[in-house]
């Protein structure tokens, strides 16, 4: 299923309303699966972009993953991004397109 997808967080920090409006969304496929290798040096739960739009690039692999809200047509996934080798919190907004 393709999705609208909208990272909530820069670093770590909230974007907050004007900075989540501005950023662009990118169109992919979000896959969900267990992974037996992770930075966290364990298995664990992972969220992935598998399909992206021409010319957009794809989002970190989010580690130990949860869905922390739903509705008819979108969902927010939670998680751990790695960027350099630093941990930071992350939310994805997924809205089916």
């Amino acid at each position: 299923m393709h999705f609208g997808i909208r990272r909530m967080r820069r670093y770590g920090k909230s974007l907050g309303r004007a900075g989540f409006d501005k950023a662009p969304a990118l169109r992919g496929d979000v896959w969900i699966r267990m992974a037996s290798t992770s930075p966290l040096n364990r298995p664990t739960l992972i969220a992935e972009i598998l399909k992206t739009s021409p010319g957009e690039s794809i989002l970190p692999t989010l580690h130990d993953v949860q869905i922390h809200g739903m509705a008819t047509n979108a969902l927010v996934i939670t998680g751990i991004e790695s960027i350099d080798g630093v941990a930071y919190s992350q939310s994805w907004r997924c809205r089916v397109t």
